[in-house]
């Protein structure tokens, strides 16, 4: 659903200073901004921000597509791997990503000159942050491996702070210890709790291989990171499905080059095993439901507040957890269920302080805050 007004108007962005570097307003192509996070009539009336249940109601079902690619993914396990889904979910993405550019008469595919550089970067980290993402969900519980995901803004922000030049907030800080300790509680090492974690004996998720695949995935989420730090400086001045097709056109071969580094073989196209028909059903599947996931975030976000959408993605984990006990099937430690309240709960209290202070700024920034951000973007890679 496209966005009109009669008028240009200013707003104040977040995500970078305007071209000028003054740090002052700039002019935002409402009608192009991906992150638009206030219904524009509120804006232009000048009355008090409303929230949307339709917004929200589409940024749940943006999680809910999201959800579904992560247990796709999950069913190829051993069947396909990481690299090999990746690729394939890429080859879903080009031409998607190719057709709504030409429905939405975007003629520069490329991008502007002065963004071309920071594309390469988004498309060169988000394909690797992809790749980890999938190694974790196929090696651990799928709750774990998600939650996992929701570690991307400390990241992001302390990359803020490298690249961009933004301060190191307490916000940020209370992040990185409380994420730190979730994860620590997913991993449950030995060394510190004494104990391995309850797990099924003989099972894929236990011991160096687990704790392999938890430090793949915050990987991951640091690649994620550098990726949303990317968009960021990148600004508005490129459509966000030119953004897509970088990061899609990129993943091809980055799969390749990372297959054949990590496995000794170049063909990604094979699967890593034997791919039934219902194997290829869900490697489609997963490219689909990840484009839908992202239109229907960015639809959501065109009714909602940024702060609010943070808190309607914590259904992702709602949602993961409901598939393990109807799929999956899998053994999950009470100290991961304690790991992942502790992260969630946090982005929880931040959206809902996000969510009133924004409820008290009629003219909000229009890509939100940083951590708000950040947490939507590391779904959407």
């Amino acid at each position: 659903m496209e966005v009109s007004t009669k008028e240009d108007f200013s707003m104040r962005s977040s995500s970078r200073p305007n071209q000028d570097g003054d740090g002052g307003s700039r002019l935002v192509d409402v009608q192009k901004d991906p992150f638009l996070v206030r219904t524009l009539s509120s804006v232009l009336s000048g009355s008090g921000p409303r929230h949307s249940l339709v917004g929200i109601v589409l940024i749940m079902l943006g999680s809910f597509s999201f959800s579904c690619e992560f247990l796709f993914v999950k069913l190829m396990e051993g069947k396909a791997n990481s690299f090999t889904v990746t690729f394939y979910r890429a080859l879903v993405e080009i031409p998607i990503a190719l057709w709504l550019c030409e429905r939405r008469s975007i003629d520069d595919y490329i991008g502007p000159p002065r963004a071309r550089a920071w594309l390469l970067v988004r498309g060169g980290m988000g394909a690797p942050a992809v790749l980890c993402f999938f190694y974790a969900i196929q090696h651990l519980p799928l709750p774990d491996a998600v939650t996992l995901q929701f570690t991307t803004p400390p990241f992001a922000a302390a990359f803020a702070v490298m690249f961009a030049g933004e301060r190191w907030k307490l916000l940020d800080m209370i992040g990185a210890v409380v994420c730190l300790f979730g994860v620590m509680l997913i991993a449950h090492p030995t060394w510190l709790f004494g104990s391995e974690a309850p797990t099924e004996e003989g099972g894929d998720h236990a011991g160096e291989n687990s704790m392999a695949a938890i430090v793949i995935g915050l990987l991951g989420a640091a690649f994620a990171g550098l990726a949303y730090t990317s968009v960021r400086m990148i600004g508005h001045d490129t459509s966000a499905n030119v953004m897509v097709l970088y990061y899609a056109v990129m993943s091809v071969p980055v799969t390749m080059f990372g297959s054949k580094v990590c496995i000794g073989s170049w063909n990604v196209w094979h699967g890593g095993g034997n791919l039934g028909a219902w194997d290829w059903c869900w490697m489609v599947l997963t490219g689909l439901t990840a484009y839908a996931g992202q239109y229907l975030t960015n639809l959501g976000l065109q009714y909602e507040t940024a702060a609010t959408g943070t808190l309607a993605t914590c259904s992702q984990i709602v949602f993961t957890y409901l598939f393990e006990l109807a799929f999956l099937h899998e053994s999950i430690s009470v100290w991961s269920i304690l790991g992942s309240l502790l992260i969630i709960g946090f982005m929880a209290i931040v959206g809902i302080l996000k969510m009133k202070e924004a409820d008290e700024t009629v003219l909000e920034p229009v890509a939100g805050e940083p951590e708000e951000l950040a947490l939507l973007f590391s779904a959407e890679h």
